[in-house]
């Protein structure tokens, strides 16, 4: 957690009543003073890497298919945001087929052994952009469930923004966008999070100023979006989604003369029943198939 420690999870084993605590050894960490975002590898456990992913709800449990809650939506809406997406994958609060599918894709991704579950102790939840505080860990060490691993600190300074309904597939971590109006500041979206709001959940996107702003904590600051940062991006429902064989995605589009074919397609981000992709010959306007 940002301002706080991450705690190391390793499981445990319980035999006719009696707890046994298993230790694991450190292989890596994190080095006093990285930046910590969405995706970044805190440490790694026996050669297992613990990835910080956004949300404010901890990481409490292992999240597997059935389970549904919010530390489930923040799970769904990292993946997508990192570009582990599946066909048909919504992001809400419930870890089904699709989402196990994307984990999946995730797990392989960063090393992990491919399950399709998310097992406690293999991501942190952050609120926001950190920087790494402390290290109580190190090479060779053994660690055991309950272990303070690393101390975050939020920060500097940053700007939070609740992310327009149907704009959250196009606002993705790595996007630049205008801070404080015509003055010249920008800034780069560096995570995005769910948050429940008077029994609604809310979007939001946490924004890393390029330069400091002259602005008080609390402040108001404009954010605008560059349409040019957006050039070619194209919002499809997300069931349109056609995977490969080889783990890429493409389109079904219907041309002039009533044919119609697949075209690749890079998926930018996935929010709800739809997504933001980018390809060559994808255009504005387009009659697109959805798979049976």
């Amino acid at each position: 957690s940002t301002g706080g420690g991450t705690t190391a999870g390793t499981g445990g084993s319980s035999t006719g009543g009696t707890t046994t605590r298993v230790t694991q050894v450190v292989t890596s960490a994190i080095e006093v003073g990285a930046a910590v975002g969405l995706g970044t590898v805190l440490y790694t456990v026996e050669s297992r890497p613990v990835v910080a992913l956004g949300g404010s709800v901890p990481a409490w449990r292992t999240m597997t298919t059935g389970d549904t809650g919010q530390d489930v939506r923040q799970l769904e809406l990292s993946l997508a945001a990192l570009g582990y997406t599946s066909e048909g994958m919504v992001v809400d609060d419930e870890f089904d087929d699709d989402t196990a599918t994307a984990v999946a894709a995730w797990q392989a991704g960063y090393g992990l052994e491919v399950t399709g579950e998310v097992t406690l102790g293999s991501i942190v939840f952050v609120p926001s952009a950190a920087t790494v505080q402390s290290v109580n860990i190190a090479v060779g060490d053994d660690v055991a469930d309950g272990t303070v691993a690393l101390v975050l600190a939020a920060a500097s300074q940053q700007v939070v923004i609740d992310v327009p309904d149907g704009d959250e597939a196009l606002i993705t971590p790595g996007l630049e966008v205008g801070l404080g109006g015509s003055g010249g500041n920008t800034g780069i979206v560096t995570l995005l999070r769910s948050v429940e709001r008077s029994g609604s959940v809310v979007v939001q996107a946490v924004i890393a100023p390029s330069t400091t702003l002259d602005a008080v904590d609390g402040a108001v600051v404009t954010v605008t979006v560059s349409v040019d940062e957006l050039d070619g991006v194209l919002v499809i429902p997300s069931e349109a989604l056609v995977s490969r064989l080889d783990g890429s995605y493409a389109l079904q589009v219907v041309l002039s003369d009533g044919i119609s074919e697949f075209r690749s397609v890079e998926i930018l981000g996935v929010s709800g029943s739809t997504a933001a992709v980018r390809g060559e010959g994808i255009e504005a306007g387009m009659e697109v198939l959805q798979p049976a």
